[in-house]
């Protein structure tokens, strides 16, 4: 019989085989990677685009660019928006053509100041000179306030004939003025030297005008549970009177004389800042309502507005209850240095246009 030997696998008849396995291994995994980036959203673009603060009247003219060519001659190249391609490298890169702090922000140690932003800016506001937000005094025992009553701790006062459209209240009440207050800066017991009293004149002149107004005093917390505590009594204050659209956090800032004071004619004035957080889905809507603040008080009192700042989660809270409500600031009054008669005026002057503004917009 003739003997029949198996055939043997050389080296050149194995390797296209493992070619072959190896390339679709690779089309394989690479699809499969492919269909994954794909349901991946890139959230920092998002915020890119989110936070993006374009004019609209650029914006239209780039719109009609995109469908004839002759109107992009008709704009000047350095007041066109954003491309895609720059908001993406933005995204990736966290380098911002329009901002010079970026080569370097994120990189020398303490510089947390990169993280906030100047949206508008007042007169002889800067990045060196921000509204500041420093911890009460160590002395006054924040953590274990004095025992106090139910009736001590919370107050409920409000115009009562009228539809509560505002609610004013304090997340640092501790937050006082030292020419108020013995030169000290912060109380736990007389809070009529501080933002309480503030807010206690806002809402008067609300009240005056002829806006109803919930003013919720309460204490008893700690500087780094704040914003947890006071969300709880802005959630409450809500539940109780529906009607309160408009959020607005007091506090007074922590710089000093030189940046929180002006003169307006022959008075002299508490300059005011408000602060925008991020990191919360009413930012833009929040923003715009800053801007029409801004706007009357400019009417009204020009530069006594500092600027509208906004503050991420790496600067601060971030969020500062502003989710709640699309017409919710965070508003400081003066500094440590003011004097009662500067805060009272200024605290009318926010008063008088928050009405304005309200009364506009029924």
């Amino acid at each position: 019989m003739r003997k029949i030997t198996p055939p043997k696998f050389t080296h050149k008849s194995t390797t296209p085989l493992i070619l072959k396995y190896l390339i679709v291994l690779i089309l394989i995994y690479g699809l499969a990677i492919l269909i994954s980036l794909s349901q991946v959203k890139i959230s920092s673009i998002q915020d890119v685009l989110q936070k993006a603060n374009w004019p609209a009247k650029t914006l239209l003219i780039e719109t009609f660019g995109n469908e004839n060519v002759l109107f992009n001659y008709a704009i000047k190249k350095q007041e066109r928006p954003k491309t895609m391609n720059h908001l993406i490298f933005e995204a990736m890169t966290e380098l911002h053509f329009d901002d010079i702090r970026s080569l370097f922000g994120s990189e020398l140690p303490g510089f947390t100041i990169y993280n906030t932003k100047i949206f508008i800016a007042g007169k002889g506001l800067n990045y060196t000179n921000l509204p500041q937000d420093n911890p009460p005094s160590p002395e006054i025992h924040i953590e274990t306030p004095k025992k106090q009553t139910p009736e001590e701790n919370t107050k409920d006062q409000s115009s009562q004939k009228l539809k509560k459209r505002v609610l004013i209240y304090h997340t640092h009440p501790w937050e006082a003025y030292k020419p108020m207050n013995d030169g000290k800066d912060s109380t736990y017991t007389d809070l009529q030297k501080g933002v309480i009293k503030d807010g206690e004149i806002v809402g008067q002149t609300l009240n005056k005008d002829g806006v109803g107004y919930v003013h919720r005093i309460k204490q008893g917390w700690g500087y780094n549970e704040a914003y947890q505590k006071s969300r709880l009594v802005v959630l409450d204050a809500l539940k109780k009177n529906p009607t309160l659209s408009y959020l607005i956090d007091i506090h007074r800032d922590s710089s000093g004389r030189n940046n929180t004071t002006m003169e307006i004619g022959t008075s002299s004035y508490a300059r005011i800042s408000i602060i925008i957080g991020e990191a919360n889905p009413n930012y833009s809507a929040n923003l715009f309502f800053a801007k029409k603040v801004k706007n009357q008080l400019d009417k009204n009192y020009p530069d006594l507005v500092r600027g509208i700042v906004g503050k991420t989660k790496l600067e601060g809270n971030g969020i500062y209850n502003q989710d709640i409500s699309k017409n919710a600031i965070l508003v400081e009054i003066g500094g440590v240095d003011n004097t009662l008669a500067e805060i009272t005026r200024s605290s009318q002057a926010f008063g008088e246009a928050l009405a304005q503004i309200i009364k506009q917009t029924k």
